[in-house]
């Protein structure tokens, strides 16, 4: 039953509304009875401010809601309510009367807003609510009075009263206006910024909607209030600084929130910035670009946690530690993996608006390690083999801009070349896998093709503690489905810790492989429209692992085809193996004088003769608040029948014949 705070009426575009301001609690909390909420839904204008202590009042509860009192007339561009969360700037100001000039306006005087720098209150608000020297109490200025609360003693019944008059009918000549801007969420992947004015009958019931809006704000306190945003300008073609000035930049000022700008001169930049420089005064970091520039932050703030908490990042069993601050990404690059897998849709503005709001979404990070020690860390894909020699090949072409990775591209589709490795995987544990018998894998063995797989499993799977529970030596393989919005699989938070002290299920693989692929997110961008691997999620302590065995060129074209188009069941393929892992050791084995094959982490060459790849369970924040899948959506996560557009090639359970290659 909801709790009214705020009642009033108001005039928007020719209608006449009520609009209250109520927090919602669905488990009653507060002990309150069925005449509260007759209350809210009757007709009438009065009402009893509800005596709720501001700890209690959630801004996911609290909500605007617009009630029509014209019963003929309709507006569907007026939300029926607006989450206080979702609030993003007040303003007051006195326009003329309808009947001489609904266009001219003037302002109100009404003291100015001045940014702040005390964290502890919203900058919004600053005018209205400020800090005397005494911390405990909050002073609320009105034109009327003054009034002391203490913080923890504070209710809303000393502000929220209503002083508009229902007998007026908004007749006079003179109207003061409340103009609200507010997220719009109706379409729950691609946000937009709306405005709302509020006509009222006096200049006193404007100003004191305009202060009680504002006390709510100023309860939103996992909003930043600074932060410092890092801009490549030759981003996207260079269109990066641009989306920053015209798109991002004037939405982050409209919500008071205090923005530091660098444009970043050379490659990682950013990342020694973020090391050596202070960066205690910010609430997060914003990097506007590309994945790289991403990257950049990314190593940045983790390299420096790990030098301040004296960590030795070079041993590869040592678990990294979550830093403070969070990461902001606004798309302005080739493809945005990052924000298309955390967000859905590279738009700048969902992604601004999502990062003012103070939207957190917890991420798995990867570290890299070779025969020498620490590496990288991985936060999209790390290829050995056909997507490492696009990204070396194409280090060559740079003068073509984006083509070069086109052209880099259908050359080494020409060279299909494959490589002898072995690989030692170590599979996931969670409850949620389901089983496959090791004697399918073998129905499914590329004919002529000799393969270790079925044997090494069942010693490896013998030797471990999970034999007892699978007498039948059965392999796992991961569920399907997509990691959205409050994601059961994230959220479960002991999944990993319950596992860490048991030997995980290993599996040693030998074979020759055209590229090896390890995902920490499903890659999507505007040439794949679900990504390689769609089902990854994006906090559970787990990668996939994707292989793609030796085989005709066709067959090969035919895996590439389904990235593109359908990645979701891109493991039907006859040429395709996927595991869902926690580590795994990548071990290129060169005989003969043959040349071993490139390696490529989030879009830059390393080097080693062996990898090490492990998973850190949401070992980054960022603003984000991953994708909101609705339920029509959900239900379609089920893999579909892989699209035969080769006819001349079949599913996994017929012969194919392989092409030998060197």
């Amino acid at each position: 039953m909801p709790s009214i705070l705020y009642s009033t009426i108001c005039y928007i575009k020719d209608d006449f509304y009520r609009l209250r301001i109520y927090v919602d609690d669905p488990n009653d909390c507060f002990g309150r009875d069925s005449k509260e909420d007759d209350q809210f839904k009757n007709d009438s204008f009065e009402f009893t401010p509800t005596n709720i202590p501001i700890d209690y009042v959630k801004p996911s509860f609290t909500r605007l809601n617009f009630q029509l009192l014209n019963e003929k007339n309709t507006n569907n561009n007026i939300p029926e309510t607006i989450t206080l969360n979702h609030l993003l700037n007040v303003q007051q100001t006195t326009p003329l009367s309808r009947k001489s000039n609904k266009n001219l306006t003037q302002s109100v005087q009404t003291p100015s807003p001045e940014r702040s720098t005390d964290r502890n209150t919203n900058s919004i608000c600053t005018s209205i609510l400020s800090q005397p020297g005494d911390t405990t109490q909050t002073t609320l200025t009105s034109n009327n009075s003054e009034v002391l609360f203490k913080h923890k003693q504070f209710s809303f019944r000393s502000f929220f009263s209503s002083l508009s008059n229902p007998n007026s009918g908004f007749t006079s000549l003179l109207k003061t206006l409340v103009k609200i801007k507010y997220v719009d969420v109706s379409n729950s992947i691609q946000w937009k910024v709306k405005s709302l004015e509020l006509e009222l009958d006096t200049e006193d019931v404007a100003y004191e909607l305009y202060l009680n809006l504002n006390l709510c704000l100023s309860i939103l306190k996992q909003r930043p209030h600074r932060l410092l945003a890092f801009v490549n300008p030759l981003s996207g073609k260079g269109r990066a600084q641009s989306i920053y000035l015209k798109k991002v930049l004037p939405i982050f000022q409209e919500a008071n929130i205090i923005v530091d700008t660098i444009y970043t001169e050379r490659a990682n930049h950013a990342q020694e910035y973020v090391i050596n420089e202070i960066i205690d005064d910010y609430d997060g970091l914003i990097c506007v670009g590309g994945d790289g520039m991403f990257a950049e932050l990314c190593h940045g703030l983790l390299l420096r946690t790990a030098r301040d908490e004296q960590i030795n990042i070079d041993n590869p069993r040592v678990d990294i530690i979550r830093p403070n601050l969070r990461i902001g990404i606004i798309p302005a690059g080739s493809t945005d993996a990052v924000v298309f897998g955390t967000t859905g849709l590279n738009d700048p503005i969902t992604s601004a608006l999502q990062i003012i709001v103070g939207e957190s979404l917890l991420i798995d990070i990867t570290t890299v390690h070779n025969e020498n020690g620490f590496v990288r860390f991985m936060a999209t894909m790390l290829a050995y083999g056909f997507f490492g020699d696009i990204i070396h090949q194409s280090d060559n072409w740079r003068c073509l801009g984006p083509l070069r990775y086109d052209l880099a591209g259908f050359c080494q589709f020409l060279r299909h070349t494959s490589y002898h490795s072995e690989l030692t995987i170590a599979l996931s544990t969670n409850d949620q896998l389901e089983i496959c018998d090791p004697q399918e894998m073998k129905s499914t063995k590329i004919e002529n093709e000799p393969s270790s797989i079925v044997s090494d499993c069942q010693q490896l799977i013998t030797n471990s503690p999970l034999s007892e529970v699978n007498p039948m030596n059965k392999l796992m393989t991961p569920n399907l489905s997509f990691c959205r919005r409050n994601c059961d699989r994230c959220a479960e938070q002991n999944e990993i810790d319950s596992h860490k002290n048991n030997v995980p299920l290993q599996v040693k693989l030998d074979g020759r492989y055209t590229t090896i692929n390890c995902l920490n997110m499903p890659c999507r961008c505007a040439k794949s429209k679900y990504g390689m691997s769609p089902f990854v999620h994006l906090g559970d302590g787990t990668f996939d692992l994707i292989l793609v065995k030796r085989s005709w060129r066709t067959s090969f074209l035919r895996f590439l085809w389904q990235v593109a188009n359908d990645g979701r069941s891109i493991e039907d393929l006859p040429n395709v193996e996927k595991y869902r892992v926690r580590e795994v050791l990548i071990r290129p084995i060169v005989k003969d004088g043959k040349q071993a094959g490139n390696w490529a982490c989030d879009g830059e060459l390393i080097n080693g003769n062996e990898i090490q790849i492990r998973a850190h369970r949401q070992a980054l924040n960022i603003f984000a608040s991953g994708i909101q899948l609705k339920e029509k959506q959900i239900n379609l996560n089920t893999k579909n029948e892989t699209i035969n557009c080769f006819h001349c090639l079949r599913c996994k359970n017929g012969k194919i014949a392989q092409e030998s290659n060197s």
